[in-house]
Parts: structure tokens; sequence; C-alpha cells
């Protein structure tokens, strides 16, 4: 399982088949959806679970998964910790800063950023993670 492109934070060619557009935001709208099924806590200790797995409870229904860049391996929970926790809360705080302007601004990166080579988000590049489809 490697990378076949010599630079490892651009993964653009692999072995993996990289998430699509639409299974991505379908794992978003899942995670939302069970986290609100689950009042959030049945959420968190799934994911909690599968963190160590390079996924959330979407991503596992769904068969993607978060493999760190650099070691072309599995996302670590504490990569997980990172892309599912740290990032949205800093985002979050902006946002409350900004009067919403953090937020909009963080999607509509997230968005641009995926469309460029690599299918890989803003979150992605921070991160150091790829998303790919195993299905």
């Amino acid at each position: 399982m490697s990378f076949e492109n010599t630079d490892p934070l651009r993964p653009e060619a692999s072995e993996y088949r990289f998430a699509s557009f639409p299974h991505r935001l379908g794992a978003y709208a899942l995670d939302a959806g069970l986290a609100f099924l689950t009042l959030g806590i049945g959420w968190f200790i799934w994911s909690f679970i599968v963190w160590g797995e390079g996924q959330t409870p979407a991503k596992k229904i769904l068969k993607l998964r978060t493999i760190n860049a650099v070691t072309k391996s599995p996302a670590t929970w504490g990569h997980m910790g990172l892309r599912e926790l740290l990032v949205p809360a800093t985002v979050a705080i902006a946002t409350g800063f900004t009067g919403g302007l953090a937020w909009i601004a963080w999607v509509v990166l997230e968005i641009v950023f995926y469309f460029t080579k690599g299918q890989r988000t803003l979150r992605d590049y921070w991160v150091k993670t790829v998303i790919v489809n195993e299905a």
C-alpha cells in the first residue's frame, strides 16, 4: 500500500481510489444524521472506537478510509481527533469571532480545494490525510 507519487503530501497517483465529492458529502450527511439520531452520544462512542482504523461511523458504513499522506497507512486515532474535533472546533471558534464569515469561508475553501489535484480538501492538507474509497 504505497502511493506511486514522490511528493508525500500530494498523492495524486496511487493504487487507491480517492473518494468522490458526492461520496464524501454523503459521509458528512450520514455522520450528521447519526449524531442527531443518537443525540451525539452514540456517535461519539462509535467514533472513538473506529477512529483507530482511520474512519468515522459514516466512513465505516460507506467503506471510506482516512489515510495518512506521509506514512501511507490508515490515519491514527490522533490524526482522526485532529480532523474530526480540533479542526471543526477551531472553525467554530473563528466563526464566533467573525460573525459567521469563517464558516462560509471554510465551506467554500473545502469545496474549492477538493476540486484541485488529488481530491483533497483544505482539512486534508492541514492534517496531511487523504480519503480513499475501499468499496
